[in-house]
C-alpha cells in the first residue's frame, strides 16, 4: 500500500475533530475547513474545541483578524461553562490563548500577546497546584506551548536572548514529557534565534538535530521545513551549492505533498539564491512564480512579503520606479493586516528608493511614519531601521552638520552588539563611504586608518557568520585599500583570495567582478609604479583606485554589472619547470605576431616560471603589451594562455583544458615531456588538438587554427 493510501486510511478512521487536527498538521487546511464548515453544531465543551481548530486554520492561512474573532466567540461561550466544568474551561481557555497569541504576534501586537501568555501561564500553574493527574502531561504541553509563544513574541521584539531563554524552557518541558515532535519544533525555534544572532554554526546544529527527529518520526512536511532552514544557513554562509541542494530537496517533498503554500516559500528561497549569485533576472522569475501562487492562496502576509522582496530585487537592479511600486503595494497590504513591524519593512524600502530618486522630502515623510511606529513600539529591529534610515537621509545633505550627525548615528550602530547583521553591514558600508568622502577631501592618513578599521569589522562579521559572500566582498575592499597604501603585491594576493572564494562558492558574477578589478590593476601597473615613485598623496591614490565605486556599490547593494564579452584566444604554451617550452599553438594564423612579440611572451613566461613553481596558485596572470598571460601550474607543467580581453572567461577555459587533459591518457605523456624532454607522439598531439579546439574555438574558427607544434628534443 502506498504512503498516500495509508494516510487516507488513517484520516478515515479518525473521529471528525481528530481528523481535522490531523489535516492541519499535514497542512491540508482547505480540506480541514470543509469538514469544519460541513459539520453539525454541538453543545458545550466540544463546540469550543471545534472553534479552536477553526481559529488554528485561520492562523494557518493568514486570516489573523478572523482567528481573533473566533477566539472572542470562544470566550463568550466559555464563561457559561466555567462554573460547572472549571478545569475543562481552563484548558479550553489556555488552548484558545495559544491561538490568540499566534494571531496577535502575526499582527505585530506583541505587548498584547505577552499579556495573554502571562494569563495562560497563570492558568497552567493553577492546574499544576491542584495536582490534577488527569491530563497532567497535556497541561505540561500547554505550558511548553505558551513558553514557546513567549519566545516567539520576544523574538519579534528583537529581544533575542530572552527569546532563547523561553525556547530553552519550553524544550526542557518537552524533553521531560518525551514529545519528540514538539522537541523537534523547539530545536528548530532555538536554531532560528541563533541564526538571527549570526551564530550560524549553532543554528545549523539545532536544525540538523531537529531534522534527525523528524526523519525518525517520518513527518515529511516537517522534514521539508528543516531542509529549508538548513538551506537558509548554507545560504547565509555563502555556500550556495549546498543551500540550493537543500532547497530543492525540500521543494520535491512539498510538491509530492501538494502543499502549495510551502511550494511558494521554496520558490521564493530559490529566487534568493539566484539573487545572491547576482542573477537578478532568474531571481525575479522565481519570486514572481512564488507571488502568483501566494495570490491564488490568498494569504495576505505572504503576498505582502513577496511584493516587498520583489521590490528589493528591482531596487538592486536599479529599476527604482518598479521598486517603488512594489514597496507601496506591500505597504498597503501590511497596513490592512495591521502589523506595525512589517509596515516598517516596507517603509525602510521606500525610504531607500526615495533617496536614490532624489525625492528627499518624500523620504523624510516615510521616515516620520517609521519614527512614529518606533515611538509606539519597543522593538530593536524597528529602532535600528529608524536610526539607519535617518542616517541615510542625513547622508544626502551637503551641510556639514547633517553629515556629522549621519556619521554619529552610523558609528553608534556599528559599535553596538550585532543583532541584525544585514543592517549593521549596511551601516558599516555607508559609514565607510562617508569616511571615504572625507578622505578624498583631506587626504589625512588617520581617516584611511578608520576606513580600514571599518572594513576589518566587515571582515570579522563575515568570518563570525561564516558568510562567504561578505568575506569575498570584504577581501575585495581590502585589496583596494592595499592599493591606496601602495602595497601592490598585497592587493593582488587579496584579489586572488577573493576570486578563489567566490568561485568555490558559486558566486559567479562576483567572481567576474573581482577578475575585472584584477585586470584593471594589471592595466594600471605602470600608473601605480609612477605613483610610488613620486610618493603620491593619499587623495591622488584614492582617485586612481576603484575604492569609491566599490564602497558605493556595497552601501546600496546594486546589481553587479559586468562585461559579458569573452576573451579572444591568441596563443597557448606549455612550459616545463626548467623553462623549456614543450607545446605551442597560435590560434589565428591571420593575425601577424612578430617574432619579437613572441620572444617577449617567452621572456615574460621564463621570468614567471620560477615564481610560479615556488608559490603555486598565487599570481596567475601578467600583462605584456595589450595581451594578458594567464597561468596555471599542474606539476611538472605550467600552462600559459595568451589572450586579449576578459580574464575571467580565459581562466575558466584554461581550467577546463587542464581538467580534461589531466583526466585523459595524454597527461602521462606530458609528464614525461616535462620531466625528461620527450616529444609528444602524433596520436597524443591529435588528442591535445581535439580538446583545445573544443574549449577555445568557435565552430567557425576551428577550421582555421594552425597545427599545434611539438617542442622538445
Amino acid at each position: 500500500m502506498k504512503n498516500d493510501e495509508i494516510e487516507e486510511l488513517a484520516e478515515a478512521t479518525l473521529e471528525p475533530l481528530a481528523q481535522v487536527d490531523y489535516l492541519i498538521k499535514k497542512a491540508k487546511i482547505k480540506k480541514a475547513l470543509e469538514i469544519i464548515e460541513g459539520r453539525e453544531k454541538e453543545d458545550g465543551i466540544e463546540e469550543l474545541r471545534w472553534k479552536i481548530v477553526e481559529s488554528r486554520c485561520m492562523n494557518k492561512i493568514g486570516e489573523y483578524e478572523r482567528a481573533l474573532e473566533i477566539i472572542e466567540e470562544i470566550e463568550t461561550e466559555k464563561e457559561k461553562l466555567e462554573k460547572q466544568k472549571g478545569k475543562y474551561a481552563k484548558r479550553i481557555k489556555i488552548d484558545a490563548l495559544i491561538e490568540q497569541v499566534w494571531a496577535l504576534q502575526r499582527l505585530g501586537r506583541l505587548d498584547e500577546g505577552l499579556e495573554k501568555v502571562a494569563e495562560g501561564i497563570r492558568l497552567t500553574n493553577e492546574l499544576e497546584e491542584r495536582d490534577e493527574r488527569e491530563g497532567e502531561n497535556k497541561d505540561k504541553e500547554r505550558k511548553a506551548d505558551l513558553l514557546d509563544c513567549e519566545g516567539g513574541l520576544n523574538n519579534w521584539k528583537g529581544e533575542l536572548d530572552q527569546a532563547l531563554a523561553f525556547y530553552e524552557k519550553s524544550l526542557a518541558i518537552r524533553e521531560e514529557i518525551g514529545n519528540k515532535q514538539a522537541i523537534a519544533v523547539s530545536l528548530n525555534n532555538i536554531g532560528v534565534v541563533y541564526h538571527q544572532k549570526g551564530e550560524l554554526g549553532f543554528a545549523l546544529d539545532c536544525y540538523e538535530k531537529s531534522l534527525v527527529i523528524k526523519e525518525e518520526l517520518g513527518n515529511k512536511q516537517e522534514i521539508a521545513k528543516s531542509l529549508n532552514n538548513i538551506g537558509v544557513i548554507y545560504r547565509m554562509k555563502g555556500e550556495l551549492g549546498h543551500a540550493l541542494d537543500n532547497y530543492e530537496k525540500s521543494l520535491i517533498i512539498k510538491v509530492i505533498l501538494g502543499n502549495k503554500q510551502e511550494i511558494a516559500n521554496s520558490l521564493n528561497n530559490i529566487g534568493i539564491i539566484h539573487r545572491m549569485k547576482g542573477e537578478l533576472g532568474q531571481a525575479l522569475m522565481y519570486c514572481e512564480k512564488s507571488l502568483a501562487m501566494r495570490e491564488r492562496l490568498g494569504n495576505k502576509k505572504d503576498i505582502a512579503n513577496s511584493k516587498n522582496y520583489i521590490g528589493e530585487l528591482y531596487y538592486e537592479s536599479g529599476a527604482l520606479e518598479k521598486a517603488l511600486d512594489f514597496f507601496k503595494q506591500s505597504l498597503i497590504i501590511y497596513e490592512k493586516i495591521g502589523n506595525k513591524l512589517d509596515i516598517t519593512y516596507s517603509l525602510f524600502g521606500l525610504i531607500r528608493v526615495a533617496i536614490d530618486l532624489n525625492e528627499i522630502k518624500q523620504a523624510e515623510d516615510y521616515l516620520s511614519d517609521l519614527q512614529l511606529i518606533n515611538e509606539q513600539k519597543e522593538n530593536k529591529l524597528v529602532d535600528l531601521r529608524s536610526r539607519l534610515a535617518e542616517a541615510l537621509i542625513l547622508k544626502t545633505s551637503k551641510r556639514r552638520k547633517n553629515l556629522v550627525k549621519a556619521e554619529e548615528i552610523l558609528e553608534e550602530i556599528v559599535e553596538e552588539e550585532v543583532t541584525f547583521h544585514h543592517l549593521t553591514i549596511q551601516a558599516l558600508a555607508n559609514l565607510s563611504e562617508l569616511l571615504l568622502e572625507e578622505l578624498k577631501a583631506t587626504g589625512e592618513e588617520e581617516i584611511l586608518d578608520e576606513v580600514e578599521e571599518k572594513v576589518d569589522k566587515l571582515l570579522k562579521i563575515a568570518k563570525d557568520q561564516q558568510s562567504h559572500s561578505l568575506l569575498t566582498e570584504s577581501y575585495l575592499l581590502k585589496a583596494q585599500l592595499a592599493l591606496v597604501r601602495l602595497n601592490l603585491k598585497d592587493a593582488r594576493t587579496l584579489l586572488s583570495q577573493a576570486q578563489m572564494i567566490a568561485e568555490e562558492r558559486g558566486l559567479e558574477r562576483l567572481a567576474r567582478k573581482i577578475s575585472s578589478e584584477h585586470d584593471q590593476l594589471l592595466e594600471q601597473l605602470d600608473q601605480w609604479e609612477e605613483l610610488i615613485a613620486k610618493d603620491a598623496s593619499i587623495t591622488e591614490r584614492v582617485k586612481v583606485a576603484n575604492l569609491e565605486e566599490l564602497m558605493g556599490w556595497m552601501a546600496r547593494k546594486r546589481e553587479i554589472i559586468i562585461d559579458e564579452k569573452e576573451d579572444e584566444p591568441i596563443m597557448l604554451l606549455l612550459v616545463s619547470e626548467s623553462g623549456l617550452p614543450i607545446y605551442f599553438k597560435q590560434f589565428d594564423p591571420a593575425r601577424e605576431l612578430k617574432d619579437m612579440l613572441i620572444s617577449g611572451f617567452l621572456s615574460s613566461i621564463n621570468s614567471f616560471v620560477q615564481e610560479a613553481f615556488d608559490a603555486p596558485g598565487m599570481i596567475r596572470r601578467i600583462m605584456h603589451d595589450e595581451y594578458t598571460l594567464s597561468f596555471n601550474l599542474i606539476e611538472p607543467i605550467l600552462f600559459c594562455y595568451v589572450y586579449e580581453g576578459q580574464s575571467y572567461t580565459a581562466m575558466k577555459k584554461l581550467e577546463k583544458l587542464i581538467d580534461e587533459v589531466y583526466e585523459s591518457e595524454v597527461w602521462s605523456a606530458l609528464e614525461e615531456v616535462g620531466l625528461r624532454g620527450y616529444k609528444l607522439k602524433d596520436a597524443e598531439l591529435a588528442q591535445m588538438e581535439g580538446v583545445i579546439g573544443e574549449i577555445f574555438m568557435t565552430n567557425g574558427d576551428k577550421a582555421n587554427i594552425r597545427d599545434g607544434e611539438r617542442v622538445g628534443n
